[in-house]
């Protein structure tokens, strides 16, 4: 992304999650400089390797990113009868339940303020400007 000051391309590793057909990052730390940037230009290139992708950015109202937060970890509820048919090893990412503070059994409420702190962006591929086989 351009950094919102200088203009200057900016890169940072972040996680993408993909639920579904969507694509989404979130702010783990928090509003930190990639967040602001990424608010400001709305634009971003998604690289690994070779492969790129050109995103638009739209940030989640927070109780949009929490609701979607809350149905994402849905499945790992802690009930005890499920924990014995399934194992202990059935359980969420431990990295989402170590940077966020709520557990998977929180109301929704809860994934509401923990969305607040932690910002949600969704990335949807940009339109080419021309497409393959136009007569153009």
């Amino acid at each position: 992304m351009r950094g919102r000051i200088t203009g200057l391309p900016r890169s940072i590793p972040v996680a993408i999650r993909e639920l579904g057909d969507r694509r989404f990052v979130q702010a783990s730390f928090g509003v930190v400089g990639w967040v602001r940037n990424l608010r400001a230009s709305g634009e971003a290139d998604i690289r690994r390797g070779r492969w790129s992708l050109a995103v638009h950015a739209t940030e989640l109202a927070p109780d949009q990113a929490g609701r979607l937060m809350h149905r994402a970890l849905a499945g790992f509820h802690r009930f005890r009868l499920l924990r014995r048919l399934l194992g202990p090893t059935v359980r969420p990412p431990v990295a989402i339940l170590h940077l966020y503070r709520f557990r998977v059994d929180d109301q929704l409420e809860d994934y509401i303020a923990e969305a607040r702190h932690h910002p949600l962006f969704e990335l949807v591929a940009r339109e080419t400007p021309w497409t393959i086989g136009s007569s153009d």
